[in-house]
């Protein structure tokens, strides 16, 4: 990948152990230590979080677990949507430099053959004035078990154990890749690539929702993040975590 501006990784912050990346790069970007890119990675989280304030499992020293202070204003980016497509890409693109099939489950998973390697949670902190964001990602390097059924790592899909910290550079490079294409071509560019990669797109899938078990395709994320699905009888959109497949 050729970047033309680094907007993530000038600086890198590694801690052993910490209770979460994410709660830890809230707290020092608030406060002004750090500066927008700064990256703050460890070894070892003791409280890690996804979606919905659900656990991440994480062996120690086994995967790359993370957090990205990402200032929308100086990097011009206009909604939270787009950084969550420019982010689930950039993950699916250097994922796939190891392993086959990577797609991405919507709205913010990142599957190998059907099965949960990386998750991203974005949390934001709005003013009339300010637009701060904490980009959190965890990917599954080396760890061999799970306590969740559909789960898997790079190890398990490649059969090769990979560093850690190696890997974290790709990932860089894989971020500034996508947000200079986000100011060359638009974030409708990067909607369709999102898109284009949705995994179990136009394939007959079940989904839950409502108490409920439907069978149908997804045909589409939209714009505002939402989910469209065709049940043949209908097209119904879903808000996250409306739906679960």
């Amino acid at each position: 990948m050729i970047m033309h501006k680094a907007y993530v990784g000038q600086k890198i912050i590694h801690l052993e152990c910490v209770d979460s990346t994410n709660n830890y790069t809230a707290n020092v970007f608030k406060s002004g230590a750090i500066d927008s890119g700064t990256v703050i990675l460890t070894d070892i989280q003791t409280n890690g979080r996804g979606q919905r304030e659900k656990a991440w499992q994480s062996d120690a020293f086994s995967n790359l677990l993370v957090s990205v202070a990402a200032d929308l204003n100086l990097w011009k980016i206009n909604n939270i949507i787009s950084l969550n497509h420019i982010v689930a890409l950039a993950l699916r693109e250097f994922l796939s430099k190891h392993a086959s099939d990577v797609k991405i489950k919507w709205p913010n998973d990142i599957m190998i053959k059907g099965r949960k390697v990386a998750g991203i949670l974005i949390e934001t902190q709005m003013t009339s004035v300010q637009r701060k964001s904490v980009i959190g990602f965890g990917v599954n390097i080396n760890q061999t078990s799970f306590e969740a059924p559909r789960a898997t790592s790079l190890f398990l899909e490649s059969s090769k154990l990979h560093q850690p910290k190696a890997l974290l550079f790709e990932a860089i490079d894989a971020l500034n890749y996508f947000i200079d294409l986000y100011h060359e071509h638009g974030e409708f560019y990067l909607f369709e690539q999102y898109n284009e990669h949705l995994w179990k797109r136009e394939e007959q899938h079940l989904f839950h929702f409502n108490e409920q078990e439907k069978a149908g395709k997804i045909v589409s994320s939209t714009m505002e993040g939402q989910l469209v699905i065709d049940f043949e009888e209908e097209v119904k959109n879903f808000s996250n975590g409306e739906v679960i497949y």
